[in-house]
């Protein structure tokens, strides 16, 4: 025999996470700022240009980049790498690192 529940007795579901409190206030308003795609972009753009020239795991900055992406709330919805990729290189990295945009722009053109 089952038991139906009226209404005013059902249990609301607990309420979502909230973003962790070490989020930086730049990452909980990327997406307010730049949208979805522009704030994957700059993201990425900072990653770049952090460890262009450097030695390091790219698994490290791949997972680093993605504990980002998700602080952001980020959703990749219609949005393509390569849409993320061009923005970063071409619009993000010569704003945020000027000096090291050339070489950034290097290793996604060769010649």
């Amino acid at each position: 025999m089952s038991v139906l529940v009226a209404p005013a007795q059902a249990q609301l579901p607990p309420p979502l996470p909230s973003l962790p409190s070490t989020v930086s206030p730049e990452l909980q308003s990327c997406v307010t700022r730049f949208g979805h795609t522009g704030c994957a972009a700059r993201l990425y753009a900072r990653l770049l240009c952090s460890t262009v020239g450097k030695r390091g795991s790219t698994e490290l900055m791949e997972q680093q980049l993605a504990e980002q992406y998700e602080q952001a709330g980020i959703e990749f919805r219609g949005i393509t790498a390569e849409q993320v990729e061009t923005a970063a290189v071409r619009y993000y990295a010569p704003m945020l690192c000027p000096a090291k945009s050339p070489e950034i722009r290097q290793l996604f053109n060769p010649a």
